[in-house]
């Protein structure tokens, strides 16, 4: 195994180096490239380009529970995974606690470095990322959106303090683009119904998940997320499962990682037959009235025919006798 560093030209050069197949974790305009690239070379291509995932709260959550998974998925690594909650679907009858909830949860998280303790969330990649984070939540502010905690900088390096908007909606660029920080969006919704259906709006696929007591419904509304991985009380955990697929829909892109449905990325193959008898093949040259009859009587097998059947077996003798007349100069 070897690491290369590198920018989009070491990408390219590896690609044309003569690998047998590529796997791919990126963005969809950079994804798109490599895929175009893969196919020119006729080489398979696994891919996972990012996503906007979805958390879907009904008012039967368990509710403590529910917040302390939704604040660790939507902020883990600073929300710089493309399997993050980035977008929280509540119905409306718990919108208020709920958002509250969040509210003083996310405040008290610790963004590094922190003099002397632990950290919660690390700083944000790189700048031109961290201008990514600040022009969503911007946007999201100016659209109307309530500033919740969190939305600036924590004033140490690339530090940005985990921020959580509610009163979010589908014009704002923080609900219908990819993030990528440490950034939650709520919007409030009527019902599961509306949730799975606003859900679904969006051009990624990767996770989905569902938060309720009542397991049966869950299921139900989790199969209607258009998702790779969809999950009922949690979310994203299936990426440490190794059995499990690991994909997506959309532009999320449809490569398999984990689990033996990824085997023919990494993998070839291919068919290795020994024939261990002695007699030549009945439908090897030469040609006569005895070859026809044989292929007749193969197709007339097929559809029943125990006449056929019988035929087959004199047809077979006679034309492995012509077979090695042939050869043999007789």
């Amino acid at each position: 195994m070897q690491t290369v560093l590198g920018a989009g030209d070491v990408g390219a050069a590896l690609i044309d180096s003569g690998i047998d197949a590529v796997v791919f974790t990126g963005s969809v305009i950079t994804g798109r490239k490599v895929y175009e690239e893969a196919a020119r070379r006729l080489i398979p291509c696994s891919a996972e380009l990012g996503g906007k995932d979805a958390a879907i709260v009904l008012a039967d959550c368990d509710f403590d529970r529910t917040v302390a998974g939704v604040v660790h998925w939507a902020l883990h690594n600073a929300g710089q995974n493309c399997a993050a909650v980035e977008r929280v679907y509540v119905e409306d009858a718990i919108a208020d606690r709920f958002v509250e909830r969040l509210g003083k949860v996310v405040s008290g998280l610790r963004v590094a470095p922190q003099p002397g303790g632990h950290s919660d969330l690390g700083p944000i990649q790189n700048a031109a990322q961290l201008r990514i984070v600040e022009a969503h939540v911007a946007d999201a502010l100016e659209k109307g959106a309530r500033l919740v905690c969190g939305g600036k900088r924590t004033g140490r390096g690339l530090g940005y303090a985990p921020t959580v908007l509610d009163g979010c909606s589908e014009q704002m660029r923080v609900v219908s683009e990819e993030t990528f920080g440490p950034v939650l969006a709520v919007v409030r919704v009527k019902d599961a119904e509306e949730a799975v259906r606003r859900a679904n709006d969006t051009r990624y696929g990767l996770n989905g998940s569902v938060w309720t007591r009542n397991l049966e419904r869950g299921k139900e509304l989790a199969r209607r997320l258009e998702v790779g991985v969809a999950l009922v009380n949690n979310h994203a955990v299936t990426g440490v499962m190794p059995e499990t697929p690991w994909t997506g829909t959309r532009d999320t892109g449809h490569g398999v990682a984990s689990s033996k449905h990824a085997y023919h990325t990494f993998v070839r193959r291919r068919t290795l037959l020994v024939d261990s008898g002695h007699d030549p093949d009945p439908f090897w040259m030469p040609a006569n009235d005895d070859l026809q009859a044989f292929g007749e009587a193969v197709v007339n097998m097929s559809l029943g025919s125990l006449g056929a059947t019988v035929s087959l077996l004199g047809i077979i003798k006679r034309r492995i006798r012509a077979i090695r007349a042939l050869v043999s100069g007789v």
